[in-house]
């Protein structure tokens, strides 16, 4: 077992979990959803947490990690400050290509 495997398992599992939530879920319902919000948010901060704990020499360069990683900070520190709005288009736009990188790398090693 690889040292970052368990960070790699946690990404992916916290993106499953996104996943259902997001599935069918029209914008305009993940707004009135304080709730989902609040998992979402919790859900994203793991992400970008174990994101950063996977060694740099793994990553791809398809996908941008930083995002993920300064996503996390701004949960983090300046959650009175979040668009929940941007937050669902962050998710639409930017997770599968996560999700696609991070089995690559468990594929792989």
């Amino acid at each position: 077992m690889q040292e970052y495997d368990l960070y790699v398992n946690v990404v992916l599992e916290n993106i499953v979990k996104i996943e259902k939530s997001f599935s069918k879920l029209k914008e305009s319902e993940f707004l009135k959803d304080s709730n989902l919000q609040d998992a979402t948010l919790m859900r994203l901060q793991v992400v970008g947490e174990n994101v950063k704990k996977i060694p740099s020499k793994l990553k791809n360069k398809e996908v941008n990690w930083k995002k993920f990683e300064k996503l996390r900070n701004l949960i983090s520190h300046r959650y009175d400050t979040i668009d929940y709005k941007l937050v669902y288009n962050f998710i639409k736009v930017n997770l599968n290509d996560l999700q696609i990188a991070v089995k690559k790398i468990k594929d792989e090693n």
